[in-house]
């Protein structure tokens, strides 16, 4: 059976959300009880529980503010978040200089997920939402493991035994081809369908039919055009998306940054250019990460 989530957790993420709209302000159990629309009593256990472990502050009154670990989470939240923090500019300043939208993406080692986006583009562009995410296999996330041959291997796995030996070998002259460029190019358009869906579960949807349907969208793309081993030099093509990696400190691919299509045919020295520019970005990008990994 599928997992859901702990509605005592859901609770209590909705409690803490609600006291985090007015931090300097106390609220009774009941005030809470009705802004998040659950039972009193209910609110009244999730609340002591919160309580017990300094996330909130019970006064002697029976009143509820945010507790001092929330400043210990807060703390902790946005150092996590420095490296983020340090891209922004960078992607933003991308998307200005060609007039696309740029997203930064974060990779857990099984999925990969939209953390910024940043909208330069003319109305006819493709674009993404934060939060969108897809699983990392075949022919998805390639600047992610293109420079480790052991995730590569899980790479090829998660792909569930569809992939036919002459994918497979095609798969890693791709990534070969990724290595040399230090980039990655899409020429496949993504279907309208597959990229509404990944819209639907940026918001958090975790309906396992949708996800079973984004997967088997996934299947559908022509790797060998969604993943090119060589960017064809001597024709004007459609892009979905170039993506280059973004290293830490230690050399490991901890984000990426995307330029996604304009919607209309490239020429070959467009495609270059582009490209050019993206890994000029990304190479800024992973000095002011390793600044941050030697600083911590």
């Amino acid at each position: 059976m599928p997992l859901t989530p702990s509605p005592a957790v859901l609770r209590a993420c909705d409690l803490l959300g609600e006291l985090a709209k007015h931090p300097t302000e106390r609220y009774s159990v009941s005030q809470l009880a009705r802004s998040v629309g659950t039972a009193r009593a209910t609110c009244d256990s999730v609340l002591l529980a919160l309580a017990d472990r300094g996330l909130v502050h019970r006064s002697p009154d029976l009143r509820y503010s945010l507790g001092a670990a929330c400043r210990v989470l807060g703390d902790a939240a946005q150092a996590a978040g420095a490296g983020l923090l340090a891209l922004e500019p960078l992607a933003e300043a991308l998307a200005s200089a060609t007039s696309s939208c740029v997203v930064i993406s974060s990779c857990d080692g099984v999925t990969s997920r939209v953390e910024r986006m940043f909208d330069a583009a003319p109305g006819i562009s493709m674009r993404a939402r934060v939060g969108e995410s897809v699983p990392l296999a075949p022919p998805f996330g390639a600047v992610f493991v293109a420079w480790d041959d052991e995730a590569l291997d899980e790479w090829l796995n998660r792909a569930g035994g569809t992939l036919t030996d002459a994918e497979q070998d095609h798969a890693r002259a791709a990534l070969a081809g990724v290595r040399a460029r230090g980039y990655a190019v899409s020429t496949d358009v993504v279907r309208p369908d597959l990229v509404n869906l990944l819209a639907e579960l940026a918001d958090g949807t975790s309906d396992p039919s949708k996800l079973d349907t984004r997967d088997a969208l996934m299947r559908r793309l022509a790797p060998s055009r969604y993943l090119p081993i060589e960017v064809p030099a001597d024709t004007s093509q459609r892009v979905a998306q170039i993506t280059a990696p973004v290293f830490d400190a230690v050399g490991r691919v901890v984000y990426s940054l995307m330029i996604l299509g304009p919607g209309y045919d490239l020429r070959p020295e467009e495609v270059v250019g582009l490209a050019e520019r993206l890994l000029e970005a990304a190479g800024q990008a992973s000095a002011r990460l390793g600044r941050i990994g030697r600083a911590g």
